[in-house]
């Protein structure tokens, strides 16, 4: 399963860098998704800044977290 999340490093600029299992490190923009009402709390810097890695993908609490497949489609090869 290459797109199980093993680390992330999010930055103040709304994205986070990535490290999946397969050994790729790709970069996810996340500012298109702060207009979802579901994100609101994590225009919140200081939250959004605690992004931890969790069941191999990306979570922040309980009830923010991010689908693995999708991270891994739609982030770009940090080069």
């Amino acid at each position: 399963m290459e797109w199980q999340v093993l680390d992330v490093e999010p930055t103040t600029d709304y994205k986070l860098f990535l490290t999946f299992r397969s050994g790729e490190r790709k970069v996810f923009d996340f500012s298109p998704m702060l207009g979802k009402k579901i994100n609101k709390p994590l225009r919140n810097i200081k939250l959004f800044l605690k992004a931890k890695v969790h069941h191999n993908t990306v979570a922040w609490n309980e009830s923010l977290d991010l689908c693995p497949e999708y991270l891994y489609e739609n982030s770009v090869a940090v080069k």
